[in-house]
């Protein structure tokens, strides 16, 4: 694998990540919006998890900075711990924040550090 393939890679699952958000702010509200979280948790985050650990095993091979496989690491491991919020008694966190704008600011932030990233 190479450096380019795995910046193609998270960026694609960043960008699907990002299609995600995007639909669930322009939808209107239903309870068929649910499944656009599914596909967040279910399939992009494990991908994402998946992809910044590769980045941190291959970090030498490919000369890439370890802050990228811990970028993508941090960024799927606040969200499971936010998405198990209610189990871990951290609900108090959503009185100061809306849990949906936590997660854009979160992508948000995420994308730019991973962008800077690649620019250097």
């Amino acid at each position: 694998m190479g450096k380019r393939l795995l910046y193609v890679l998270v960026f694609l699952g960043m960008g699907i990540n990002g299609f995600l958000y995007l639909s669930w702010y322009l939808s209107p509200p239903s309870p068929d919006r649910i499944s656009y979280w599914l596909g967040i948790y279910l399939f992009v985050l494990p991908y994402l998890g998946i992809l910044g650990i590769t980045a941190l095993v291959l970090k030498n091979a490919l000369r890439i900075p370890w802050s990228t496989g811990i970028a993508l690491l941090l960024y799927v491991g606040i969200l499971t711990i936010i998405a198990n919020s209610y189990k871990l008694k951290l609900t108090w966190l959503f009185s100061l924040i809306n849990y949906e704008l936590f997660h854009a600011i979160l992508f948000f932030l995420t994308l730019l550090w991973l962008i800077v990233l690649v620019k250097k």
